[in-house]
């Protein structure tokens, strides 16, 4: 009976946390978001004409001005990636920064733009962090929203 009701207890569980999760990922996007997001769609277009694919799960999610947000990725060296990040009205400037597992810059946009672009292709097959910095933001929003899209080179 007590292998029966910890059965019962673990399935209630995992079915409340699966509800959670899926109610979570369900909500519909607010308006800085949805503009994030329109970007990000018109960056994989423009990359596909480029000859490049989304590889990774594209990222819309917001940033504190001065803060990061990295995302770890593994990566071939024998192909080429586009990193693009984007972000809302809000947003001055936006920057990747590339690093390697031993936190060495590889790569990186630090221009002054509200898009970033890194080129790159890695000395060797490895996992690197991609860290979105979220510069500067408008002097009456301590934060934006940002989309970043991890994109790979079609083979031949």
């Amino acid at each position: 009976m007590k292998i029966v009701q910890r059965l019962l207890v673990s399935t209630l569980m995992l079915f409340s946390v699966t509800t959670l999760q899926i109610a979570a990922t369900a909500r519909p996007l607010n308006e800085s978001e949805q503009e994030v997001e329109a970007q990000i769609r018109a960056v994989i277009e423009a990359q596909d004409k480029e000859g490049y694919q989304l590889v990774f799960p594209r990222t819309v999610a917001r940033l504190s001005r001065g803060a990061q947000a990295p995302k770890t990725v593994f990566l071939s060296p024998s192909r080429e990636y586009s990193f693009v990040a984007v972000c809302n009205k809000s947003c001055e400037d936006v920057d990747i920064i590339v690093e390697d597992m031993q936190g060495n810059v590889v790569a990186s946009d630090m221009t002054d733009y509200a898009v970033a672009v890194v080129p790159f292709v890695p000395p060797a097959e490895d996992r690197y962090e991609i860290n979105v910095k979220m510069s500067k933001c408008s002097s009456r929003n301590s934060t934006c929203d940002f989309g970043l899209g991890v994109f790979v080179k079609a083979e031949d």
